[in-house]
């Protein structure tokens, strides 16, 4: 249960610094999908459940590495190998490494669920399924161990202030599916920790657990929260005056941004 992709990091693919991490994830999670259309044996526009209701692969967990002190640069030859580390029905586990001449310079990791709307048109309530797919379970206790700190980190306490709010907006932080893509919540927490650490210093993530735990509709106000303690940072999005939704527990370092 492997696939490999292959691209030249340019500026589509880099921020300041290294590789995108909105990017990175977008990348991991195509060829997750990829993997998993092939376990399925349908491709994803033909995963409906038994009462013919569209089912989707939604990411409920990731885990992105990079490495600060040799990182993907301009021009290089990057590859990406991505391969399921654990099956327990209906989640998937996948991992993709980011190689340039054979060294990992990036990872990503990303645990999905299949789920659909419980209501029509609706973002608020989605429900697991667990027909369609007759793939084995292999190395479950991994997903088992992530989906109870998944669990624990509901209940990790609010901290920091509001760095950023935002109005989603359909067309942009949308995908197919008409819900908040979830590389967007990282891109998100992204724009509030620049607004929190902007005049101090340059400050990146060298690795960041992200939490799912719901979505949004078209015209919600997010509010984004930012905690720094020393090289740890915890950033989560709220609707305003409500519900927690995303949880984001990073590592960050001081790095140099090269003057253009």
């Amino acid at each position: 249960m492997k696939t490999s992709c292959a691209f030249v990091a340019g500026l589509p693919q880099m921020d300041i610094y290294t590789l995108r991490e909105d990017f990175m994830l977008a990348n991991s999670l195509e060829n997750h999908w990829r993997i998993l259309a092939g376990s399925v044996g349908k491709k994803p526009s033909d995963w409906y459940d038994s009462s013919g209701d569209r089912m989707y692969a939604a990411v409920i967990y990731t885990d992105t590495e990079f490495d600060l002190d040799d990182p993907i640069q301009e021009d290089d030859e990057v590859t990406g190998e991505t391969e399921f580390v654990a099956v327990r029905k209906p989640q998937s586990l996948s991992l993709t490494r980011y190689l340039v001449n054979d060294k990992v310079k990036a990872k990503a990791t990303i645990l999905s669920v299949f789920i659909k709307r419980q209501q029509r048109g609706s973002n608020k309530k989605f429900s697991k399924v667990r027909g369609l797919w007759s793939e084995d379970d292999f190395n479950g206790d991994l997903i088992d161990d992530l989906l109870d700190r998944h669990q624990a980190v509901k209940s990790v306490e609010d901290r920091g202030g509001i760095a950023n709010r935002h109005r989603v907006n359909r067309l942009v932080d949308f995908n197919l599916a008409d819900f908040m893509y979830f590389k967007n919540y990282v891109r998100l927490a992204k724009v509030a920790e620049w607004n929190d650490t902007r005049d101090r210093a340059e400050v990146i993530n060298f690795k960041r657990e992200t939490f799912y735990f719901g979505n949004v509709d078209d015209g919600d106000l997010i509010e984004t929260f930012v905690h720094r303690d020393g090289n740890r940072m915890q950033t989560t999005h709220h609707v305003e005056g409500g519900e927690r939704f995303f949880v984001s527990l990073a590592k960050t370092r001081e790095v140099k941004f090269n003057k253009r």
